[in-house]
């Protein structure tokens, strides 16, 4: 058993290695899949996290939703201050978090907090939140996601610069990897006709919780912009790894920052972003109209805030363009905020 678990971690490792040495969209489908739909061993300080979010495209109002399935190392944390317990269940079988939310164009509908019973089958991710059965399944780039009858949603292959990616950070015994999927999506939520994009992530890491920025914006034109920051503290402006891009989709070109100098400001009413490199710069402001805590304690402790935006002001300048709100047309996304 003891031989079982540490060939088994060894495997964790590897997999952080092989995803932070793509770094990049040149990812396969067949490696895609493994990740999505399994069930990785956990060292201490491991964690594994599955995040499904969803922007509407279609409503006058912004509509998006996020559905979370949570586990880490340990017997259990809190968990938004209730207890959960994490059981290893058998083969693919776990007990963990499911968590989620939907803003439905008016107001954010809490689908509450749920020590669920998770099982993986081929290609399929069977769970519960509050009483309602949730499952994804599919392979790249077709899934369908449902949750009871509150939700029924069908993902395609979309009109996307890239529609996968593989990243990570490996830093011996330290390490993160994850795998990105974006897609159309069209289906029912709440009632109500539900068209936009969708932002697939597995991650699976060994390290301490920490502070970071993260964001994804989609525009009306189908172009999107994308920002993520680890921070030495909450309050910190000493940003130790930054990445900042845009998808011009009308150019057929992705504007990539190369280590950008990268300043994200909190406003009253939401976030400022500002980055450039040598010949690039950026500058977008967010409003947030629906914020979401997450607050988890227990070998570690963290907050996730996660904020539903719209962008009130984008600009791109590079040495040969300028791109503006007007030029994309309006925009949908969520931004990130959290720390210790």
């Amino acid at each position: 058993m003891v031989f079982y678990r540490i060939e088994g971690i060894w495997k964790t490792y590897s997999l952080i290695r092989k995803l932070s040495s793509i770094n990049g969209s040149d990812v396969s489908g067949t490696l895609l899949n493994h990740v999505m739909y399994n069930v990785e061993a956990l060292p201490p300080l491991g964690k594994e996290y599955w995040w499904f979010l969803f922007f509407g495209q279609i409503e006058k109002n912004p509509v998006q939703l996020m559905l979370l399935i949570f586990r880490k190392y340990g017997k259990k944390m809190l968990f938004n201050n209730k207890e959960m317990v994490f059981r290893e269940l058998g083969k693919n079988k776990f007990q963990a978090v499911t968590s989620g939310w939907v803003y439905d164009g008016e107001e954010l509908r809490n689908l509450g907090d749920t020590n669920s019973v998770i099982e993986i089958q081929d290609k399929k991710i069977v769970s519960e939140i509050s009483g309602q059965k949730m499952i994804l399944s599919g392979g790249f780039p077709d899934y369908k996601l449902v949750v009871g009858d509150l939700i029924n949603l069908r993902i395609t292959r979309g009109n996307y610069l890239e529609d996968k990616n593989a990243s990570g950070m490996f830093l011996p015994p330290f390490g993160m990897g994850w795998v990105d999927i974006f897609s159309d999506v069209d289906g029912v939520v709440l009632g109500k006709r539900f068209k936009g994009t969708t932002h697939l992530q597995k991650v699976v890491g060994v390290t301490i919780f920490g502070p970071f920025h993260w964001g994804r914006i989609v525009f009306q034109n189908g172009s999107s912009t994308s920002f993520f920051c680890l921070k030495t503290g909450r309050n910190s402006k000493t940003y130790f790894r930054k990445s900042l891009s845009f998808h011009d989709i009308e150019n057929n070109r992705i504007i990539r920052f190369n280590n950008p100098k990268l300043k994200i400001l909190k406003r009253k009413d939401g976030w400022t972003i500002e980055g450039k490199d040598s010949n690039k710069t950026l500058r977008i402001v967010l409003e947030s109209y629906a914020t979401k805590r997450y607050v988890m304690k227990g070998g570690g402790s963290q907050v996730y805030i996660e904020c539903a935006v719209i962008p009130k002001e984008f600009n791109l300048k590079t040495k040969d363009r300028m791109i503006s709100l007007d030029d994309l047309g309006k925009g949908v996304g969520t931004f990130e905020d959290a720390y210790w």
